[in-house]
């Protein structure tokens, strides 16, 4: 039987040179997503692991956060830029306040992440009200469905789950996200979105709906109706 929480911890790779075709999914991604960041309002940004780091997000005079379990050379290198900061800790467990971040993004985090409910639980938390939330996946529909791990050497190994998008559109709705965009995602610049592409993108946005509103009440007022003086007048008139 699936369930959603795996029952080992799985490593998060800190760098797209880690995975096969990595730079190819990494520049799909950036062309992608560069035609979202007009859309985002607020300064606060949010990158997930070192998968996230390396998309580039040009956009000036936003914070970009980085949150990593692990923080490499590559990440260290991006704290030479004035307005990113890294942060070390679990992406299950953020060191952030409720509502404090503008658009989060999670480039394959889900694949390699041992409890996915939560991830997207703590990305809800912290997100706010309106924020974004970009999303990348394998597609377990393209030749990645036959793979259980990714390696470039021997001595380094990632095994990563695969989900299919409804399930994680689903999760996401069920947590009071709006889904703005889902397709697969073609690896070269000419190339068309395909059914069998390697890389499947949602784009989402938190909507925060009160559950604390109650139905008016309808009042029914008996003695009016139902009187012999209500009955007698209707009568008269």
């Amino acid at each position: 039987m699936w369930h959603a929480k795996h029952a080992t911890e799985l490593k998060l790779p800190t760098s797209w040179q880690q995975i096969p075709n990595g730079t190819l999914y990494c520049n799909a991604l950036n062309r992608y997503f560069s035609h979202w960041l007009s859309n985002i309002l607020g300064d606060q940004i949010l990158k997930l692991g070192g998968l996230s780091a390396e998309i580039g997000l040009d956009l000036p005079m936003r914070h970009q956060l980085v949150i990593s379990p692990e923080i490499p050379q590559n990440l260290t290198a991006l704290c030479l830029h004035p307005c990113t900061s890294v942060v070390r800790s679990k992406v299950t467990e953020l060191p952030l306040i409720e509502e404090s971040i503008d658009a989060c993004l999670l480039a394959n985090n889900l694949n390699f992440c041992a409890d996915p409910h939560r991830l997207l639980r703590e990305i809800t938390r912290v997100t706010t009200e309106s924020g974004l939330l970009f999303i990348s996946l394998f597609n377990p529909l393209s030749i990645l469905a036959f793979k259980r791990q990714f390696h470039q050497t021997p001595y380094e190994k990632f095994p990563f789950r695969q989900y299919p998008t409804w399930l994680i559109i689903d999760w996401l709705e069920l947590l009071n996200f709006d889904i703005l965009q889902c397709e697969n995602l073609a690896l070269q610049h000419r190339q068309h979105f395909s059914l069998f592409s390697p890389l499947t993108v949602i784009i989402a946005q938190k909507r925060t709906c009160s559950l604390s509103s109650q139905a008016q009440k309808i009042q029914f007022h008996q003695e009016d109706v139902f009187s012999p003086e209500a009955a007698f007048k209707r009568i008269n008139e």
